[in-house]
Formats: C-alpha cells, sequence, structure tokens
C-alpha cells in the first residue's frame, strides 16, 4: 500500500511538473498576442487616423450640440413660465379692480350726505393709490429678480460653453499635430502616444475647468429671498394703508356694524 502511494504521488508530483511549463507557456502566450496587438494598433495609427480623427471631431459636434440644445430648453422654459406668471398676475388684478369698483359702488348708495359721499370719495382714492404703489413694488421685485436671474444662468451657461469650447480647440490641436506628425514619417507608435497624452491632458482640463464653474443654486435662493421679502414689504405696506382707509371711511359714516361688512370685502378683493 505504501509503494502505491509512493507510486501515485510521483506521478502526480511529476505531472505538475510537466504542466507548469505548459500553462506558463499559454500565458507567455496570451501576453506576446495582446503585446503583438497592441503593437499592430500603434503601427496602423497613421493609417486609420483620418477615420479616428473624423470620429472625435463628430463626437465634439454632438456634446457642443446638445449642450446648445439644453440651453435653449432652460431658456425657453423660463419664458414660459414667467409668460404664464404675468399672464396669471394680469387676470387676478382685472379681477381684483372689478371687485374693488363694485365695493365703490355699493359706497356710493349707501352714502346719504355729503360728508359721506366726500369720505367714499376719499376712501376710493386712497385705496387706489396703495394698489398701485403695491402693484409697482411687486412688479419691480419681479423685473430685479429676473434680470438678475438672467445675468447669473447667462454667467454659468457661458462659463460651461467655454469650457467645452476650450475641449474641443485642445482635441482640434491635437489632431493638427498628430496628422502632420504622421504626414512627416513620424514612428506612428510615437503619434500615437502623443495623441493620447495630448487628449488625456485636455480631459483634464476640461473636469477640471468644469468644477471650476460658479455654482448659481444659492445664488439664485437669496435672489429669491430678497424677491419675496419686497412683496411681502409691499403687501403689508398696502393692508397698513386700507386698514387706516377704512377706520377713516367707518368714521364718517359713523355706523362700524354696516361699513365694516362692505370694508372687509374690500381687504379680501386685493
Amino acid at each position: 500500500m505504501k509503494n502505491i502511494f509512493k507510486s501515485s504521488l510521483l506521478v502526480a508530483v511529476g505531472a505538475s511538473l510537466i504542466l507548469a511549463p505548459a500553462a506558463l507557456a499559454a500565458t507567455s502566450t496570451r501576453l506576446t498576442v495582446a503585446k503583438a496587438a497592441a503593437e499592430a494598433t500603434a503601427s496602423n495609427f497613421c493609417t486609420n487616423f483620418t477615420t479616428l480623427a473624423q470620429k472625435y471631431q463628430t463626437n465634439i459636434n454632438a456634446q457642443i450640440g446638445n449642450q446648445q440644445t439644453r440651453i435653449n430648453n432652460e431658456i425657453k422654459k423660463v419664458q414660459t413660465n414667467r409668460q404664464n406668471v404675468d399672464s396669471t398676475l394680469q387676470q387676478d388684478r382685472t379681477k381684483w379692480a372689478q371687485n374693488r369698483q363694485a365695493i365703490y359702488t355699493k359706497l356710493d348708495t349707501k352714502a346719504a350726505t355729503p360728508a359721506e359721499q366726500q369720505a367714499v370719495g376719499t376712501f376710493q382714492t386712497t385705496v387706489e393709490a396703495a394698489v398701485t404703489a403695491r402693484e409697482n413694488a411687486v412688479d419691480m421685485a419681479m423685473t430685479a429678480y429676473r434680470q438678475a436671474f438672467d445675468q447669473l444662468a447667462g454667467q454659468h451657461q457661458s462659463s460651461a460653453t467655454s469650457v467645452l469650447s476650450s475641449f474641443q480647440s485642445a482635441v482640434q490641436a491635437a489632431i493638427s499635430q498628430a496628422s502632420a506628425s504622421c504626414a512627416a514619417g513620424t514612428t506612428p507608435s510615437t503619434v500615437r502616444a502623443t495623441f493620447q497624452a495630448a487628449l488625456q491632458a485636455a480631459r483634464s482640463a476640461r473636469t477640471s475647468g468644469a468644477t471650476q464653474i460658479d455654482k448659481i443654486s444659492g445664488p439664485l435662493q437669496q435672489l429669491a429671498q430678497t424677491r419675496n421679502a419686497a412683496i411681502q414689504q409691499a403687501m403689508q405696506t398696502y393692508q397698513a394703508a386700507l386698514q387706516a382707509a377704512t377706520t377713516a371711511l367707518k368714521t364718517a359714516f359713523n355706523t362700524p356694524s354696516t361699513t365694516t361688512t362692505n370694508t372687509t370685502a374690500t381687504t379680501t378683493a386685493q
């Protein structure tokens, strides 16, 4: 039994000694094939460069086109949103003006004395002046926000476009240099290595440039807060003026219970 085990062990060891060089030879063969393929690619670099250059140029042109499409879509989206906001606001203001006029008419009907009629006239004048001031303040706040928004967005878009344009120029320069080197008879493998290094440098510059573009989400949020604060202040000023006008009207009519219903409607009518 020991002799059989010993013989089997020797056979196994011998087999491993025989198989190991074969495995190493196979590995060596794969490495040699891969190296040969790489060398073949390098040697054919100048031959295939025209096709390769066209591929790079087509790819970059597509990137620039896609970026411009995104910018145009964003601009169109902003413009559509603003048109909707303006349209809705104008409709609301028209409705509020009609509501106020209906209230003024009711007050005129109730005014029985010259003093009351004068009070109604003063009330209407005061309220309309307050409305005009409020609308002007809101319009100014919205206009300031939109102008600042457009400036920030424009700068951001210009920076992004500049980064991509610089990348395009760098790639084009690498292509031109490689074409000239191939035409001059430079070793294809050398041309290929130089071209790949130039492309890598262009990609690194593009990545670095993209990270340096100012983020606008924070500034835009601050602009919105400034706009909202201005609108809120305009509303508070209007409400204060309306309350003062209502108090004066109640005093002139000297009938708080009757006038309260009408003047409260003025508040809700905007």
